[in-house]
């Protein structure tokens, strides 16, 4: 990455996050009113799956948790390359850490097409941003018959906290991704996508299950707010 490249890079990184942790402290508003509302089931539903996990994470998955939190982790790389930024994927491997050898310290990789020499960010750091089995899991939120929304608001704040601890565990100084990309601009990136993926969640469990909101409507009601925020700071300025 060229040095104007990367200058601007983290200039617009520097705003978004600024934007970014508004609208998350807006999301908590807004979660806050909603309980106030009585409207807090999705809320109560995901947070009992945040502490099953925690259960399930020391008692049932401790054998294997290594290689599964190293799996989530590649195919996050895998999925966006693959997906959003339309790669060839060559090779992907996971191993857990007991199974490696004397100075070998990779616990997995995902060999991929590059396209002019570039070292894509989104799919660099996407093991550091993206929930993306929880965002299968809102997508499927939308086919639940409301009655059935508790249990399926379990299964999010599973996989939402199995995520906590996977970024908890991978985002550290001597990550390799993180080296690549930069510490600075990787960190800027990291907050700034996590704080907008809570606050899609956050939006989406929300209404209760008599009036429930999910994904689709939680993206238009963070982007209108978002917009809105703007609009209100251009006011000010102006005034």
């Amino acid at each position: 990455m060229s040095n104007l490249r990367r200058f601007l890079t983290i200039f617009l990184l520097l705003i978004a996050i600024i934007v970014a942790a508004f609208e998350f402290y807006r999301t908590i508003q807004y979660a806050f009113n909603a309980s106030v509302n009585q409207l807090y089931s999705g809320y109560l539903w995901m947070a009992v799956g945040l502490v099953v996990y925690l259960i399930f994470h020391k008692f049932i998955f401790r054998k294997n948790i290594d290689i599964m939190q190293t799996m989530s982790h590649e195919g996050a790389h895998m999925l966006v390359g693959a997906l959003f930024l339309r790669r060839k994927i060559y090779q992907f491997n996971a191993r857990s850490s007991d199974s490696l050898s004397y100075n070998d310290d990779s616990l997995g990789f995902v060999s991929s097409e590059m396209k002019n020499g570039r070292i894509s960010i989104m799919s660099t750091l996407a093991p550091y941003t993206l929930p993306y089995i929880t965002f299968v899991l809102l997508l499927f939120r939308l086919m639940i018959k409301n009655e059935c929304l508790p249990i399926i608001d379990v299964i999010i704040g599973f996989s939402l906290m199995f995520y906590f601890l996977c970024w908890k565990k991978d985002t550290r100084h001597d990550q390799n991704d993180i080296q690549i990309c930069g510490h600075f601009l990787s960190y800027l990136y990291i907050i700034t996508l996590i704080l907008f993926n809570i606050s899609l969640i956050i939006y989406s469990v929300s209404g209760g299950m008599s009036d429930p909101v999910n994904i689709i409507e939680a993206v238009k009601i963070y982007f209108t707010q978002t917009w809105n925020d703007i609009l209100m700071i251009v006011d000010l300025v102006r005034n």
